[in-house]
């Protein structure tokens, strides 16, 4: 569960081995990989976290976050401890597109152990030369180098001005720790710290009461959200360093400048997100796969779990180890698209959360500075279905896709929600 931080932090040496400004040429374009990996939740062993500051027109930091129990720490005499390595490097180039390496950077963190298993976090920064008024893209690869285990992540950096969400750092009021996730689900204290000279911010507080995404093949075109203000104020400091309580849930706008959309937003959504824990978690995620009539009939009932479970029970004709194993699926899937889709509102909702929960994972997916493209089935046959997501330009999340929606979708769709119907994973 991604909650802010309390546990220890442990200290960590940093070796940086900086490239050569406008390095080398190279033939990895990003856009030519299929990044299908990224979002397979039960093949991924490292969970790294990282978080991009601006800290000047030049130089950026890079800050990152390793569960050290993750490692694989090994000794090589039983009179020694156990000692674990990791390797984080970070190449800079202008987009999913480009070749060219623009900057790089590595470290090595090299740690100890006296069990082989270590209950703290690894913590520490990359700088990185990025000039102002451009944008880039950052490749990280986080590698285990005993168990030889990789993790790749990719940040899309926007230094085009002084107000993005890239100028701010949010931390735990409570012990100062850096906050590398934009969404809570709890209460909680934060400061923002501001790398640009401030003395006020802007927020402004919006419920969340955006509606899921309509099917694929529907003339429903999915944008931006188009947001009323629930309440706004403002907060103020001497030291570019602000206060803010989010207490109740929704998104939180900070900005600025009122009258400038760029800033950095932070999400409350439901108790324990991004997981599913309650029963109403469960009811409205089967509107992809239930009936007017049924889903009426879940919403409207006073023992909502009954109904899920006789949803589930019907599906799997009667079959109580049939119907666990589709709740297991189905919810994991909904559990998934939470991490890998959430933008300003939870992942499950969205349209690329939408095909993964019905459709599952696709065979392969590559991702270009304007959008990405999902193919279920063997690439280049004619049999193979393939979605198109569009990136949206949205002030409150550079994780916003927007589906190309076709008539030719609807009878894959509905073969899809009718396999899950009769008791099968599609």
């Amino acid at each position: 569960m991604i909650k802010i931080v309390t546990k220890i932090l442990s200290t960590v040496a940093i070796t940086i081995a900086i490239a050569s400004f406008f390095g080398c040429y190279s033939s990895n374009k990003a856009s030519n990989q299929n990044i299908i990996d990224i979002y397979k939740g039960d093949i991924h062993a490292l969970h790294p976290e990282f978080v991009l500051v601006h800290m000047n027109d030049s130089i950026s930091y890079l800050y990152f976050k390793v569960d050290e129990s993750e490692l694989l720490y090994e000794r090589k005499d039983i009179a020694d401890s156990f000692t674990a390595a990791i390797k984080i490097h970070c190449r800079v180039t202008l987009n999913y597109e480009s070749p060219l390496i623009m900057d790089s950077n590595s470290t090595v963190l090299n740690l100890q152990s006296s069990t082989n298993t270590k209950k703290e976090f690894a913590v520490g920064y990359l700088p990185l030369r990025l000039n102002r008024r451009s944008r880039y893209l950052l490749t990280i690869s986080t590698s285990d180098l005993n168990s030889k285990r990789n993790e790749l992540t990719y940040i899309e950096a926007n230094k085009m001005d002084f107000l993005s969400k890239q100028n701010f750092l949010v931390r735990d009021q409570s012990n100062g720790y850096i906050i590398f996730s934009s969404w809570f689900d709890t209460t909680a204290h934060v400061s923002i710290q501001c790398f640009h000279p401030l003395n006020k911010l802007f927020v402004k507080f919006y419920k969340n009461r955006f509606p899921i995404a309509a099917p694929p093949f529907s003339s429903d075109e999915y944008g931006p959200p188009q947001l009323t203000t629930d309440s706004s104020f403002s907060i103020s400091s001497h030291n570019r360093t602000f206060s803010l309580y989010l207490k109740s849930k929704g998104i939180y706008h900070i900005m600025a400048d009122s009258n400038d959309l760029e800033g950095v937003t932070l999400f409350r959504f439901d108790n324990s997100f991004p997981y599913v824990t309650e029963v109403y978690q469960m009811t409205t995620p089967l509107r992809y796969i239930s009936s007017n009539e049924e889903y009426d009939k879940v919403m409207n009932s006073k023992t909502p779990k009954q109904e899920v479970d006789n949803f589930w029970l019907t599906a799997a004709g009667g079959s109580k180890d049939r119907a666990r194993e589709l709740i297991r699926n189905y919810y994991n899937r909904i559990q998934d698209a939470n991490r890998y889709f959430s933008s300003y509102q939870e992942g499950w909702k969205t349209d690329r959360g939408m095909l993964y929960v019905v459709f599952g994972p696709p065979n392969s997916i590559y991702r270009s500075s304007s959008g990405e493209v999902w193919t279920y089935g063997e690439e280049r046959n004619y049999l193979a279905l393939t979605f198109t997501f569009i990136k949206l330009d949205n002030p409150f999340s550079d994780n916003d896709y927007a589906l190309q929606r076709s008539a030719n979708y609807r009878n894959l769709w509905y073969n899809a929600v009718d396999l899950w119907r009769e008791g099968r994973v599609y």
